[in-house]
């Protein structure tokens, strides 16, 4: 017999009663002390345009997609209700983080009352109820970031039960199809989750061979390799104004070493039948990093598109990579049961 979910019912009855209390307050209390920050407004006042018919626009003149699809999506039916009260779409809204607040907090329970024990779910929950901390940083601003945050958790959740029950059932289409679905609200709510569902797809595409695991890592050690280098170079300030050839950077030492390492057998269980065979290749692979990082730095350097590249400090990528590769060699000498 299923258990009556008393801990996500009283939680419920104790979010929305806050709420609606909060709701009700004087119109003057959403400006100051809950939607504080001016692209929240930003947002409002786009979503109102549209609303009445002036289009994607924030002064009534320019045009302007300068915001994350599925929030807006959400704020424009809302906002229709400006023209007859300006305070009422900020009550609504206000109810509105509430219910995702608490939804995220259900899950949360959920997904870590499955991992541990349904008492250490409960305290994240709670936690993330009440926090002022995720108050302030994910639900007071009024941003999109709120929405986020539950696409984020209810996409980890679904991806949790997906990796117990393929194993079962390895055709598991219904899954793959939520999961799909999931993702692109992912996505649709902070364009920059790309990386997030991109990698959480590798995961699953590749589920039951070494890729899985391996080419994640791969891209993360490669991300974070290359904007480290930056940082090591240049100060946070002169970061911005050179994101642009990070970026380039970034996408280009992805095109050149995931290529190369499928294409050396690093991601292939039988490539290399022997310890000491892996080890001289990773040591060759090593020297070639230790020896050329610099040049293919000056040779980025010298091409047109890469002028402003920093000369990046090949013995903190080297380290770096060393690190990617030694996990290939520690999956192998698991593979081999050695």
């Amino acid at each position: 017999m299923k258990r009556f979910p008393w801990f996500e019912v009283i939680l419920i009855i104790v979010v929305a009663s806050i709420s609606i209390y909060g709701a009700l307050a004087d119109g003057q209390n959403f400006s100051r002390r809950w939607f504080t920050r001016d692209d929240a407004y930003y947002y409002f006042k786009v979503a109102q345009n549209i609303s009445e018919g002036h289009g994607s626009t924030f002064d009534g003149i320019n045009k302007t997609n300068g915001y994350h699809p599925l929030w807006m999506l959400i704020c424009v039916p809302i906002f229709t209700l400006a023209r007859f009260d300006l305070i009422l779409p900020l009550r609504i809204l206000f109810v509105l983080m509430s219910g995702l607040s608490v939804a995220t907090a259900i899950l949360l329970y959920r997904l870590i009352g499955k991992v541990f024990t349904p008492g250490i779910g409960a305290i994240a929950a709670i936690y993330w109820v009440f926090s002022t901390d995720i108050l302030k940083r994910i639900y007071q601003q009024g941003l999109e970031t709120g929405i986020a945050a539950f696409f984020i958790v209810l996409f980890v959740y679904k991806l949790y039960e997906f990796e117990r029950s393929w194993h079962e059932n390895p055709r598991i289409k219904k899954g793959l199809f939520i999961l799909g679905i999931i993702g692109i609200f992912v996505l649709l709510s902070r364009l920059d989750l790309v990386f997030f569902v991109v990698l959480a797809g590798i995961w699953v595409i590749f589920r039951g061979i070494s890729l899985r695991y391996l080419l994640p890592l791969d891209i993360v050690s490669v991300v974070f390799s290359v904007l480290l280098a930056f940082m090591l170079k240049i100060s946070l300030t002169d970061y911005y104004k050179l994101a642009d050839e990070a970026v380039k950077m970034l996408v280009l030492s992805l095109l050149i070493k995931i290529p190369l390492a499928y294409l050396f057998g690093l991601y292939q269980r039988g490539k290399f039948d022997r310890i000491p065979n892996l080890l001289r290749f990773l040591a060759s692979i090593c020297n070639f990093q230790f020896r050329y990082s610099d040049g293919g730095d000056d040779c980025c350097c010298a091409y047109t598109g890469f002028r402003k590249f920093p000369s990046n400090d090949s013995r903190i990528r080297c380290h770096l990579h060393i690190y990617s590769l030694g996990t290939h060699t520690d999956y192998f000498c698991r593979s081999q049961n050695i």
